[in-house]
């Protein structure tokens, strides 16, 4: 039987059997081969609100679709706790990945704002996860872009003449075995 999602398929645990190692503070730290969905709870929390507040700045937008600078920060300066929040939700994510021993290890570490963003962005590599296109609607992929043309005037046999019609191909029973 063929599946057409195969959840058994060959996974990240293959490439990172133990984990995946990063280095920090001159300690080694094993986070999970796959992320684990309950890691992103406390960005998409409803306390942190961040998607209200990417509605907030895009509707302030005008209509364009594009929200200037005064329009974002006059939506940060009416949520004064976001970055405190932000910041504990961040923390809460790596609780959840590293789990308690591991993460009190990585505290003393004291990790900046800089190392965060960077182990940030270097995981959600590893992990194939790009946390922008959590927020994106599926409106917002609008292109400037020129449309595409095809590649030669010419038609080819296997292109039908009518809609509907297919191509002439012998049956896989009009074989000469």
């Amino acid at each position: 039987m063929s599946f057409v999602i195969d959840l058994d398929a060959e996974r990240r645990e293959v490439q990172y059997p133990n984990g995946i190692p990063v280095l920090f503070g001159g300690e080694q730290f094993l986070f999970p081969a796959e992320l684990p969905a309950e890691a992103l709870d406390p960005i998409l929390s409803d306390e942190l609100d961040l998607t209200g507040l990417l509605m907030e700045i895009v509707g302030s937008a005008d209509g364009d679709g594009d929200a200037g600078y005064r329009e974002i920060v006059n939506a940060l300066f009416r949520r004064p706790k976001l970055p405190r929040r932000f910041l504990g939700a961040v923390r809460d994510v790596y609780a959840i990945l590293l789990g308690d021993e591991q993460y009190d290890e990585f505290l003393k570490a004291r990790p900046s704002i800089g190392d965060y963003v960077r182990l940030t962005t270097g995981l959600a590599r590893v992990y194939g996860v790009e946390l922008g296109k959590l927020f994106r609607s599926a409106g917002s992929s609008n292109t400037d872009g020129a449309t595409s043309s095809p590649t030669s005037a010419d038609s080819t046999e296997s292109t039908p003449d009518e809609s509907g019609s297919a191509p002439a191909s012998p049956g896989s029973s009009d074989s000469d075995a």
